[in-house]
C-alpha cells in the first residue's frame, strides 16, 4: 500500500508522463467541456481553437500504436475524422457529437473492427444514431453527473440499469456485440466523478477478471467498490489533487493504471526525437 505521499507522488508523474505522451492531441478536455454545455443548454459550441485542436489530433494519430498497417484503412479513417470535424458544429444538439472525437481515439480498436466489418461503415450516422438514443437518457446521467463516488452511495441497481441501457445503444449503432469498454467510456465521460474507467488490460492487472473473460455491469460494479475502498486511504490528499488538475481523481488513477498496464511505452520512443 502506498503511503499518501507515494499516492500523491505516482498520480503526479503518471499524470505527466501521460500528458507528454498521450495529452497534447487527447479530446478528452473537449468532450467534458461539450457535455458540460449539453447538460445546461441542450447543445455545444465548437469555437475555432477547439476544430483545430481537434484537426491536429486527426493528422498526428498514429495508426501503427494501433497496429493498423493498411493504408487505405488508415485513409478512410481520417477521410470520415475529417468530414464528421466539418459538420460537428451543423449538430450541435446532439451529445453524440461531443462525445465523437473522444470515444473515437479513446476506443480506435473498435472502430477498426467496424470499418473492416462494415464496407460502408459511416463516422457520421454512427455518431448520430448512439447521439439521439443517449440524449434520451439524459436523466439518468443527471443523478449520477454531480455525484461522487468516494462521498456517494454505490446505487447497485440504477447502475446495472444505465450500464445495461448504454451497451445496448452501442451494441445497436455496432456490430451487434457486447460493448463493455465503450460502455464504460461514455459513462465515465458523462460522470467522471462517479463513474471509474477501466479496460481488460488494467482489469487482468488487478485480478478482476482473466483473458478472454469480458468485462460486465457486475464486474464493474465490483471495480467501483474496490476502488472506493482503496482511495478511501487517501481522502485527505483528493481534492487537493483534483483541484490541482482540474480534473477526477477516477481519470488521473487511470492515467497511471493505463500506463501501468495498458500502454506500451516503446511505441512511444519515436517521440523522444532520438
Amino acid at each position: 500500500m502506498l503511503s499518501k505521499d507515494e499516492f500523491v507522488r505516482w498520480v503526479e508523474a503518471s499524470h505527466d508522463l501521460f500528458e507528454i505522451f498521450e495529452g497534447r492531441y487527447d479530446a478528452y478536455p473537449l468532450a467534458r467541456k461539450w457535455i458540460g454545455e449539453w447538460f445546461l443548454n441542450g447543445e455545444f459550441t465548437v469555437k475555432d481553437p477547439e476544430k483545430q485542436r481537434i484537426a491536429n489530433l486527426i493528422s498526428n494519430i498514429n495508426f501503427d500504436v494501433f497496429n493498423i498497417k493498411d493504408l487505405s484503412l488508415q485513409e478512410k479513417m481520417k477521410t470520415q475524422l475529417l468530414l464528421l470535424l466539418e459538420k460537428i458544429s451543423e449538430r450541435r444538439s446532439n451529445v453524440g457529437f461531443a462525445v465523437s472525437f473522444f470515444f473515437f481515439t479513446w476506443n480506435l480498436q473498435r472502430f477498426r473492427h467496424y470499418f473492416s466489418r462494415k464496407t460502408n461503415f459511416s463516422l457520421l450516422d454512427y455518431f448520430e444514431n448512439v447521439g439521439n438514443e443517449i440524449g434520451k437518457l439524459k436523466k439518468q446521467f443527471k443523478f449520477f453527473k454531480n455525484r461522487d463516488m468516494l462521498s456517494d452511495n454505490i446505487y447497485d441497481e440504477k447502475i446495472m440499469e444505465t450500464y445495461s441501457k448504454v451497451n445496448e445503444i452501442l451494441k445497436a449503432a455496432g456490430t451487434g456485440n457486447n460493448e463493455p469498454i465503450g460502455t464504460i467510456k461514455l459513462l465515465h465521460i458523462f460522470c467522471p466523478y462517479y463513474f471509474p474507467l477501466l479496460d481488460n488490460s488494467i482489469a487482468e492487472q488487478m485480478g478482476l477478471k482473466k483473458k478472454r473473460v469480458s468485462v460486465d455491469a457486475e464486474l464493474y460494479i465490483k471495480w467501483m467498490w474496490k476502488l472506493k475502498n482503496w482511495l478511501g486511504n487517501y481522502k485527505e490528499v483528493v481534492k487537493e489533487l483534483e483541484n490541482k488538475y482540474e480534473c477526477s481523481i477516477l481519470k488521473l488513477i487511470d492515467e497511471g493504471f493505463y500506463i501501468m498496464c495498458s500502454v506500451n511505452l516503446h511505441i512511444r520512443v519515436s517521440k523522444l526525437g532520438l
